[in-house]
């Protein structure tokens, strides 16, 4: 378990940071130029990770951050199915012969498909890029859009990974956030799942919406951990209003302040601690024997665009409106305009609306980022010297230690990772700067 941090340290590093999914973090991205994707496409090797994003929800969450679209009619995914394929192809007509070890579907909702879609499209994937043995495929669920027969086709396709957004048991609670889900229906699906295998299930909790309280979060906790998933990821809920706009409903209905999200998180902590979880990274617990807490014990964990991950040096592809994706020294960004998408896809273009070619600098600082942001150790190079005086104050308040050149982030410093990363951050900007959600 995490030391729980004063509430004087709270209130001194609240600040806006990234999350560091990447460095340079996406608001840093820009056009690039005529051939660079396809260049770099020509240099991936080896086994490929690939993210898929299905924009599609039939009603917004107002915690939302996501690229989402909301749509009733779950058909209209058969033509976007079409379209993710088609994008695949436009892909791999550059990339030189490889098969998959990861493949990652997000959204929206990705279960938001119908099941026929749903095989045609995991089916067209891997008619594409061969299946190596024990490949990791993921898929975020919504459990209001899947029965038993539904989970069952997404088992014979062969994920071995289940992550569900609960966010809350609380009734009260999830009104508020506009999204009505029940305890039975969490346990009723992470039941069928269980009844054909041993898979990795993961649910996400969220702390910081309107209406939670030590009480009523207790009550979450205790059936959160009665379910047993292999991984709890324990998001702090992310209010960026000028960049989703839905969410400045729950600024109406009263946020959590400071204080009490960390005693929130306190109480998460120590539930799950209690429960034989490990914590990992900042934000994410494991049950024993999961293999992203073997990574985080040995110092290999990784972070991308999908969170923390085991799968060092993959190229990830990327396909669907938004989707980020991370090879051969660059970052590239699909269109987030459905119909622009389909329509570059249609004359034969990759969708990339913007991206950042790497520099030799990026590549030591995303280095750094990452491993004190999944591992809470780095060496840092001596000619950081604005970098070293700016600690000064967190290694003052025991957020980091010095041992020679490593440095490390303390227990305490753990609910300030973000802080302590920015301090590398040659692009940041003003702390002030509304880009980036507030750090606690």
């Amino acid at each position: 378990m995490s030391q729980s941090p004063p509430t004087e340290l709270v209130e001194r590093y609240r600040t806006r940071a990234p999350r560091y999914t990447s460095y340079p973090t996406a608001p840093q991205f820009a056009p690039l130029g005529d051939g660079v994707v396809e260049a770099a496409l020509s240099r991936v090797s080896g086994p490929v990770s690939l993210y898929v994003h299905v924009p599609f929800c039939k009603h917004l969450c107002l915690y939302c951050g996501c690229h989402v679209e909301i749509r009733e009619t779950r058909s209209v995914g058969t033509a976007y199915v079409d379209g993710l394929l088609a994008e695949l192809d436009l892909q791999l007509k550059h990339v030189p012969p490889t098969s998959l070890d990861q493949l990652a579907l997000g959204g929206g909702t990705p279960t938001f498909l119908l099941p026929a879609d749903m095989e045609r499209l995991v089916r067209g994937v891997t008619a594409r890029l061969p299946r190596r043995p024990g490949a990791d495929f993921s898929i975020e669920i919504d459990p209001r859009t899947v029965d038993a027969a539904y989970l069952h086709t997404l088992v014979d396709l062969g994920f071995n990974r289940y992550s569900f957004g609960v966010q809350d048991f609380d009734p009260e609670v999830l009104a508020q956030v506009a999204r009505p889900q029940s305890y039975e229906q969490v346990r009723d699906a992470v039941d069928t799942l269980r009844s054909r295998g041993d898979f990795n299930l993961n649910l996400d909790l969220m702390y910081g919406l309107p209406g939670q309280n030590p009480e009523q979060f207790a009550r979450t906790l205790a059936q959160l951990v009665s379910l047993r998933p292999t991984r709890v990821a324990l998001f702090h809920y992310a209010h960026v209003p000028w960049l989703k706009p839905a969410q400045k409903v729950l600024e109406k209905k009263g946020l959590p302040d400071s204080v009490l999200k960390a005693q929130l998180f306190g109480m998460a902590d120590a539930a799950l601690g209690a429960a034989g979880y490990r914590i990992i990274g900042m934000d994410h617990y494991a049950l024993p024997g999961d293999e992203l807490l073997s990574a985080a014990e040995s110092g290999t964990l990784l972070r991308n665009f999908m969170g923390y991950t085991t799968r060092a040096g993959l190229d990830q592809l990327g396909v669907g409106v938004s989707a980020i994706a991370s090879f051969a020294g660059i970052y590239a960004q699909d269109l987030k305009s459905r119909a622009e998408w389909a329509a570059r896809i249609d004359a034969g273009l990759l969708p990339v609306e913007r991206g950042w070619v790497l520099s030799e600098e990026d590549v030591r600082r995303r280095s750094i980022i990452m491993e004190l942001f999944c591992n809470f150790s780095a060496d840092i190079p001596a000619d950081m010297v604005v970098e070293r005086n700016r600690l000064r104050p967190l290694e003052d308040d025991a957020l980091v230690t010095w041992s020679g050149q490593r440095l490390a982030v303390t227990p305490l410093g753990r609910h300030f990772v973000r802080n302590v990363c920015a301090v590398f951050d040659s692009y940041l900007e003003d702390p002030g700067n509304r880009r980036y959600s507030m750090t606690a």
